[in-house]
Order: structure tokens, then C-alpha cells, then sequence
């Protein structure tokens, strides 16, 4: 916003210096110094905001997402392969982001890659890990009738 309001008040001051220039027939010293001063001005706050607050804001936008550029995300094979290798991870992770992890990889498996029981067998796997998680509550496989 800064940058823009003096990026056109530099604009409109050099603009006006040409024109008064050319009307009077000699160079106005003070609108030269007016122009040469908001052109400063805008160089200082451009040098300020895109050297410092601009790479400030990538950085803490780079720590809520991941680091993921906007215009690129991962394919459903690079989430799957990530979410095999966290479970398979030694040590294990915290037992909250193995089970969310399990769940999200049986979705994969069930919705992605259409293998049921592939997803069924992660599943019950986790149950018998982790008996009293309570995220396991709604997704573990009908029982069997």
C-alpha cells in the first residue's frame, strides 16, 4: 500500500516537473527535488518491505504449510509412500499420528487404490496395537455376521 501511494505520488510529482518544465522554460528546482524524494522514498520502503517483511511472511508461511509452494501439492503416490514410511518409522512417531496416519493410508487404500481388504488388514492391525484408541472407534471393519 505504501509502495503503491508513493510509487504514483513520484510518478505524478516527475509528470508535473516535465510539464511545469517545458511551460516555464527552466527546470523547477523544488518540484525536481519533490520527485527525487518520493522516488527515495519509494526505493527505501521497496528495498525494506522486499527484503525484509516480504522473506518474513514466505518464512512463516513456509511453517503453516509445510513449505509446499502454493501451485504445487503431492500426488496420492507420494501420500501413500510417505504414509507407509511413517508407520514403518523406528522409532514410531507419537501413537496419535501413527493411528491418524493408518486411518488417512487405509482411506488411500480403500478409496485410491480400491483394495479393501488391504485396507481391512491396516486396520485391524492398528486395533490389535492399539486396543483403546479412541480414533479407531469408527473405522474399524463390520464385524463379521
Amino acid at each position: 500500500m505504501v509502495r503503491g501511494i508513493l510509487g504514483f505520488a513520484a510518478v505524478v510529482a516527475a509528470v508535473a516537473l516535465v510539464v511545469v518544465s517545458l511551460a516555464v522554460g527552466h527546470i523547477e528546482w523544488r518540484l525536481a527535488a519533490l520527485a527525487l524524494t518520493l522516488w527515495s522514498a519509494y526505493g527505501f520502503w521497496d528495498a525494506l518491505l522486499g527484503g525484509l517483511f516480504e522473506p518474513l511472511g514466505q518464512f512463516l508461511g513456509d511453517q503453516l504449510t509445510g513449505g509446499m509452494p502454493g501451485s504445487t501439492g503431492i500426488t496420492i503416490d507420494q501420500e501413500t509412500a510417505s504414509l507407509e514410511h511413517l508407520l514403518a518409522a523406528d522409532p514410531p512417531p507419537p501413537l496419535h499420528r501413527v493411528i491418524i496416519a493408518g486411518i488417512r493410508l487405509a482411506e488411500i487404500y480403500r478409496t485410491h487404490q480400491r483394495d479393501v481388504p488391504k485396507a481391512d488388514a491396516l486396520i485391524a492391525r492398528l486395533a490389535a496395537q492399539y486396543p483403546d484408541a479412541p480414533e479407531l472407534r469408527y473405522v474399524r471393519p463390520p464385524a463379521p455376521r
